[in-house]
């Protein structure tokens, strides 16, 4: 008797997608600790943004590339956990500028500020750096 390789690689195929949804289904829906991590993600990247804009934005609109909305072409983003609370990479451009200028976020759990590192060769930024020990400016390549 000869074997139908159409319908056994149809039943095949369809096994295949059946166990691949399954597990994905229950690798998204059944790990309620990957939501809560992620709440607690944003929660940071929006407040990392208001202490940028604080920082660096002068009343103007800043465009940034973080780890809720990475711009290709600005670089690589991240947000890491450690034990003194988050750490946070990205980059900002501010309106008419065609440069991205990458910053680095250290904050402690519940968010607050504890050191900023940027490169940007804006002058108020450098004598803004020299008052406050949180604010790291090197000149921009």
């Amino acid at each position: 008797m000869a074997i139908n390789h159409r319908i056994t690689g149809l039943v095949f195929a369809f096994s295949v997608g059946l166990l691949v949804s399954w597990w994905s289904y229950h690798w998204i829906a059944g790990n309620p600790d990957r939501t809560a991590e992620r709440v607690v993600q944003e929660a940071v990247v929006f407040e990392a943004r208001r202490i940028l804009a604080d920082y660096v934005g002068d009343g103007e609109e800043l465009a940034i590339s973080d780890p809720l909305n990475r711009v290709h072409e600005a670089g690589k983003v991240y947000i890491f956990p450690t034990a003194a609370g988050w750490e946070l990479s990205g980059q900002y451009q501010r309106p008419g500028e065609k440069n991205w200028h990458p910053f680095l976020m250290t904050l402690d759990p519940e968010s607050r500020l504890i050191k900023l590192s940027i490169q940007d060769a804006d002058a108020a930024l450098l004598e803004r750096s020299q008052a406050d020990p949180r604010l790291e400016v090197a000149a921009a390549p």
